[in-house]
């Protein structure tokens, strides 16, 4: 059962596996909490920052975390987390792409005491591993095999101190079981079910965070948030959002692109891999 605390400060996580339509969320949901209002794309998206930033820990506690090891700072991050929460007024919004789990010395990252609610949005793996090899310029078979690795981590830098602190991804199928029992339980949406339904899926995120959104304005923001609207802006004006120069980040934005861009020993090895979780979000 979905549980939320009743109290005004506190974190909503946008999570998902990378791309799986985490920006497309953070976008709506921005839309939402202002009347449907479309995202500028003169100015880079500030809503919902990563929940893995480096300085917003260390200004949270007051220290400089270069020092701790991988282990101590994710430490770092869960106390940083239930200290935001404490002194917020209101709800804090973050992007997450890391797994749901507990630091080495047994805390949650991402503390229920601090949490508030948790969306969590997942996508077919075949489009995820198709979508994961443009944005990140690496073969499609490499893209498989990190979809498959139990220590894929983002923002590793060896030898130096990245602006993120590092993110365990685990497996797709890791990914995908870890935020199934998170807690609190969050809103899982499929980025398959937003593609055919935004509206309903969007009044289902509104009701989860309580957010006061009539029907003009989840219509408004439905509206906003088409594809060919945001691929046009960026077209007009950009829009990086972490992919590789030269690549466009929003490409197709269809569901089931991976049938003309996977070749049959492609889709088996994804369908072996993650067969299981795969069968359980109704993708096979």
């Amino acid at each position: 059962m979905t549980t939320m605390r009743l109290r005004g400060g506190g974190f909503c996580w946008i999570a998902s596996y990378p791309k799986s339509g985490n920006t497309w969320m953070r976008l709506a949901l921005a839309g939402l909490l202002a009347g449907g209002a479309r995202h500028d794309f003169a100015r880079p998206l500030a809503f919902a920052p990563f929940a893995a930033d480096r300085a917003e820990v260390e200004r949270a506690l007051d220290l400089e975390s270069s020092d701790f090891t991988m282990a101590e700072c994710a430490d770092l991050r869960a106390l940083a987390a239930v200290e935001l929460a404490r002194e917020a007024e209101a709800t804090l919004y973050r992007r997450v792409h890391e797994a749901w789990e507990y630091t080495p010395s047994g805390r949650a990252l991402f503390p229920p005491e601090a949490t508030l609610a948790s969306l969590y949005m997942v996508r077919d793996p075949r489009d995820v591993a198709v979508s994961y090899a443009h944005h990140t310029g690496i073969p499609v078979d490499a893209a498989i095999l990190a979809l498959g690795d139990p220590a894929n981590t983002w923002a590793i830098r060896p030898g130096g101190i990245g602006a993120a602190f590092p993110q365990h991804l685990s497996t797709w199928s890791g990914h995908v079981e870890s935020w199934l029992a998170a807690t609190p339980t969050p809103l899982v949406l499929r980025y398959e079910d937003m593609r055919d339904d935004p509206a309903g899926c969007l009044a289902q995120v509104a009701a989860h965070l309580r957010i006061a959104a009539s029907d003009a304005v989840i219509t408004a923001t439905v509206a906003a948030t088409r594809f060919d609207v945001l691929r046009q802006g960026e077209a007009e004006r950009g829009f990086f959002n972490g992919q590789v120069a030269g690549q466009a980040f929003f490409r197709r934005g269809v569901a089931g692109a991976w049938r003309d861009e996977l070749t049959r020993d492609q889709v088996a090895r994804i369908e072996r891999d993650h067969g299981a979780v795969m069968s359980r979000m109704g993708y096979l």
